[in-house]
């Protein structure tokens, strides 16, 4: 069975959370004998198509020309606060516009079925296709929830899903009420990611200087949905005595598509005084590894979150984390089982909970179950569960096509 797994390139060269989703899905169902292949596009000042093997599997890297790509890559350095919510769509507008190299690509490809895992840039691409193609949607980003809030937008919103045959979503909150609608978590690099012990994590503490020091990791890409300003703002209401018991790193603030928001980030950072806290810039995910390793607590400050992979990744190497009770976080971030939860948008809550963590350290830190969790959330189960859903789509559309032959007889 051909797989072609479609998505949209948020930042070209930048790896996020769908782009793993998609690495490792793929990479699983090499080894339950699909074939599967990747399709990525992304607007760009030229028509250019590169084909990668990736282990196996043939990466398209799509760029299609866009007449005002210059004009809209000057706009998206005013993406910050609320500015951000209005530009962001505007290129999901563009994408549904500039479909005609994709549907090409896909025929040549000619897969049994497709893989949706972008949302509004591909609504008329996947209505396209799904007439000749049998199509999947997972459901990753938070526009679905965006789309629930007026009844107009619901309206659309029924519009936009109606041609899938399936749809997955990683979390409850993104999980639609339709018959043909599944939940199927993220997976996450099991080899990789893993507990070490108590030693080894001592002596990698020692030897960065911090083993005095309560470690908080935000592994977030500095975008305003990502909420790390108000992580900033926490650390200057902090009191002297927790800022010298602590150390906060940070890494995703070299991302280069909010500059302004950035700004203020790093501005925010910069009036902390007396703060002990290190930027490692854009990381993947095997330089995630050591950062997790040093590290005590994960922070997670979103303003809005699906089925948050970096909170998994960091539960299952045995690090609670403390996240707003934004989205799909509350359906893994249990208060004290493996982490806390506080209100979005609020700084001051951020630094109370800081402030009650590390007073009380180590007493406050909490004893993951990781083997549990390991299982639920590997790529093997993931991987699995995605297969019976092709079976199930298949033999429903064979019946289906075996009805229409009989009555066209």
């Amino acid at each position: 069975m051909k797989i072609l797994h479609i998505y949209r390139e948020k930042n070209k060269g930048q790896i996020g959370g769908v782009e793993y989703h998609i690495k490792y899905l793929a990479q699983q169902q090499q080894k339950l004998g699909l074939i599967p292949s990747v399709m990525t596009y992304s607007l760009s000042n030229r028509d250019y198509l590169t084909v990668e093997n990736r282990n196996g599997i043939d990466w398209y890297l799509l760029e299609i020309k866009d007449p005002i790509y210059k004009i809209a890559q000057q706009l998206k350095g005013f993406e910050s606060g609320g500015l951000g919510f209005t530009i962001t769509p505007f290129d999901r507008i563009r994408q549904n516009f500039r479909i005609s190299k994709k549907l090409n690509l896909i025929k040549d490809i000619h897969p049994d079925i497709i893989h949706q895992h972008d949302y509004l840039s591909s609504v008329r691409l996947s209505k396209k296709i799904s007439k000749k193609f049998m199509i999947i949607f997972t459901n990753h980003y938070g526009e679905y929830l965006f789309l629930k809030k007026t009844k107009i937008t619901r309206y659309l919103q029924q519009r936009f899903l109606a041609h899938f045959n399936a749809i997955i979503a990683p979390s409850l909150n993104l999980l639609p009420s339709q018959n043909n609608s599944y939940f199927i978590p993220n997976g996450f690099d099991t080899d990789g990611f893993r507990e070490i012990g108590s030693n080894e994590k001592l002596k990698l503490k020692t030897e960065q200087g911090l083993e005095k020091k309560v470690v908080f990791l935000c592994a977030r890409r500095w975008a305003p949905t990502k909420g790390v300003l108000y992580l900033a703002k926490a650390l200057n209401l902090l009191s002297d005595d927790i800022k010298q018991k602590s150390v906060f790193l940070f890494a995703g603030n070299d991302a280069e598509d909010f500059p302004i928001y950035r700004k203020q980030v790093q501005a925010e950072l910069d009036q902390s005084v007396g703060v002990d806290f290190r930027l490692y810039g854009n990381v993947d995910h095997d330089g995630l590894i050591p950062l997790i390793n040093i590290s005590d607590i994960g922070v997670i400050p979103s303003l809005m979150e699906g089925m948050s992979l970096f909170s998994i990744e960091l539960i299952s190497c045995g690090i609670p984390v403390l996240a707003t009770d934004v989205g799909g976080l509350p359906e893994i971030i249990k208060t004290n089982e493996n982490g806390w939860l506080v209100p979005q948008k609020n700084a001051q809550k951020i630094a109370e909970e800081i402030t009650r963590i590390v007073s009380n350290w180590p007493g406050t830190n909490l004893p993951i179950k990781t083997l549990e969790f390991r299982k639920k959330y590997s790529w093997e189960s993931i991987a699995q569960q995605t297969l019976e859903i092709y079976k199930n789509i298949n033999k429903h559309e064979n019946i289906s096509r075996h009805r229409n032959k009989t009555r066209s007889n």
